[in-house]
């Protein structure tokens, strides 16, 4: 600071500089989330660390194919982490989904359907009469919400995977969307932790399609439901839009 400045010269220059965090009384903070979000982010750096020096191995010179091989799986089990923070992340500290644009059910619906069809050539949707409603959550929300559920559906099998998607009575007044499959279903004791983020039989698979569903679903105060048989197909049903004054869509 130049010590032939003024005093409000000086002030001012700190001002300018200056950063702060004011933490009022009474005012409720977030702790656990704060803690989760500095685990996170230590983690993180942790498992670059890891990472960068199993490539150095596997790279190095004098490298044994042994060696290099190892070192390729330690790279593979922390990139599989690193989806697993980030999932965690993303599933405690939602971004706002993005507007679509289109606040019409049906419009959104049809929409995630084709968006899912072009992801998964062994699924076949529709047709499927839809009832005119308000969505009550974003576009982009539901737009999630039916792309984690049609993803798991076609998922489910390799070979051709039928979805049909349906419209019933809520609570409330509301309307639901029923996303019924033909596929192998859930045995009663995978169904019971269907929820629970990263439990999964798929290899390869983090098992948050349906926690991210429900994440969804609490954040905006909506009700929605899973049932499974197995060798019989899976139905989720979930509260979407409240009913609108009109017809059928064409």
């Amino acid at each position: 600071m130049n010590c032939c400045s003024s005093v409000d010269e000086q002030i001012g220059a700190c001002l300018a500089t200056a950063a702060e965090i004011r933490m009022p009384a009474g005012v409720r903070r977030d702790q656990r989330g704060r803690l989760l979000r500095g685990y996170l982010h230590k983690s993180s750096n942790s498992l670059c660390g890891i990472k960068g020096y199993a490539s150095l191995i596997a790279g190095g010179p004098g490298a044994t194919s042994r060696a290099t091989a190892w070192a390729r799986k330690i790279v593979a089990e922390v990139e599989q982490l690193e989806d697993m923070y980030r999932s965690v992340r993303d599933m405690a500290f939602p971004v706002p989904a993005p507007n679509l644009g289109a606040h019409d059910l049906a419009t959104v619906v049809a929409d995630a359907v084709d968006s899912a069809a072009a992801r998964h050539a062994n699924l076949r949707a529709g047709p499927f009469p839809l009832v005119a409603g308000d969505l009550l959550l974003p576009a982009g929300d539901l737009h999630q919400i039916l792309a984690e559920i049609l993803d798991n559906s076609a998922e489910s099998r390799q070979a051709l995977v039928e979805v049909t998607l349906t419209v019933c009575a809520g609570d409330a007044g509301r309307l639901a969307l029923a996303i019924a499959d033909d596929g192998p279903g859930m045995p009663r004791e995978l169904l019971a932790q269907a929820i629970d983020p990263f439990v999964t039989t798929r290899p390869g698979h983090l098992g948050i399609g349906l926690a991210r569903v429900d994440t969804i679903m609490d954040m905006h105060g909506l009700g929605w439901g899973l049932r499974s048989v197995p060798d019989h197909g899976t139905t989720v049903t979930v509260e979407v839009a409240r009913p609108r004054t009109g017809g059928r869509r064409p």
